[in-house]
Parts: C-alpha cells; structure tokens; sequence
C-alpha cells in the first residue's frame, strides 16, 4: 500500500494532531481533511450500527473524493450503568451544534448521578484505513480497541480532548487530560486501535 500521504477523515483538530503524534515514526503526511484535495467538499452520513461502519464510512467518503489513503475514526465512550450510553452518539447526543465542553459537561451531570460504585466507563475507537488501488477500487484495513476506567463528575487536567479530563483509564488514578503525551498513547483506545492497525499493515506501513 502506498501510503507517503494520508488523509483523516475528520474535523476535529484534537484527533488530527493525536493522530500525527502517534504515526510520526512513520513518516506518514497526514493532512486534515480540510487540508486535502477536495476535502472542503467531502460529507458523509453516520448511521451506521457500529463503530467500525462509521469509521468505514468516513474512510471510504474521504478516499473517494481526495483520491488518497484515508484514515477513518469513530470513537465513543459507555457507560456501563446507563446501558452503554451514549456509545454510537457520544459527539452527537446534545444535536448536532452542541460544542465539545457542552457535551463533557452534560455528561459530568449524569456521572454526577450515579454513585461512585457506579461509574464504570470504557473508550471505544473503531479505525478504517481505505486506500485507492489503481484500478479505481478502495483496499481496507479495520481495527478497534477499547479502555476501561472510571468517569469523574468533575474535570482534572489540561491536555487531551473531549471527554478525556473525566476519563481515569484502568491502572491510573490521573485522568487522560492529566497524562503525558507518550502516557496516553500507551494507554488510550485511539492509541491501542493505531498499533493495531500498523499490526496489520505489516512492513509496508512504512
């Protein structure tokens, strides 16, 4: 697979550069889906049943319209005691315009709920890799890892994303926004679904 170049197929600039530190070693180009030719133009519909048919989905859109390798993403948190909600609609939950720092804290309202005893969660992130072969067929490369820890009903930490500052990974008592870079990406599902992936890519995945 010809890789020099790769797009993720997201707008969030969290996970775009997350994504750049954990590839570095590869020598990858990422670029931003913005970034891309043709990106600005790309959409696509997130109704699948999974999280690995949504990262396929925003994989193959980006593949399709950039012409390059196309790295999709979708990620979720569960919470075991309200059924694995929000899972699938983790960044939709609150509508469509809702901001990250409105969802955490909607959130942090409903841990706050819950007793202590009750407030298991896991990090999910499904990863798909579509690559353009030159007879205008896309290959794909699917992975997906989850983390289990606890949700805290008030944020701790400055780094990271998302819901990361309410996140304590199993094993830790810091919360991902409490971690070290390097800390995170050994511990994190976007960082285990990436070593992954690069498991199945092999040799060429540089």
């Amino acid at each position: 697979m010809e890789l020099a170049t790769v797009v993720v197929a997201s707008r969030n600039s969290g996970k775009v550069e997350e994504f750049r530190r954990l590839l570095a070693p590869l020598g990858w180009r990422l670029l931003a889906l913005d970034e891309a030719p043709q990106g600005s133009a790309t959409t696509w519909k997130e109704d699948r049943e999974t999280y690995l048919g949504n990262a396929l989905v925003k994989a193959v859109a980006a593949a399709t319209s950039t012409r390059l390798p196309a790295l999709g993403d979708d990620s979720g948190v569960e919470v075991a005691a309200l059924g694995g909600w929000p899972g699938l609609q983790t960044a939709r939950w609150l509508g469509d315009g809702a901001t990250t720092a409105q969802l955490r804290e909607g959130l942090q309202r409903k841990v706050a709920d819950l007793p202590e005893e009750q407030r298991q969660a896991a990090f999910v992130c499904a990863l798909a890799l579509a690559v353009p072969t030159a007879g205008g067929a896309l290959k794909t490369l699917t992975a997906e890892a989850r983390v289990e820890g606890v949700l805290l009903a008030s944020p701790r930490g400055r780094a990271g994303f998302g819901y990361d500052p309410i996140f304590v990974p199993a094993g830790e008592t810091r919360t991902m926004a409490e971690l070290a870079p390097e800390e995170k990406d050994f511990h994190s599902h976007r960082g285990r679904a990436v070593r992954q992936l690069l498991q199945l890519l092999g040799p060429s995945a540089t």
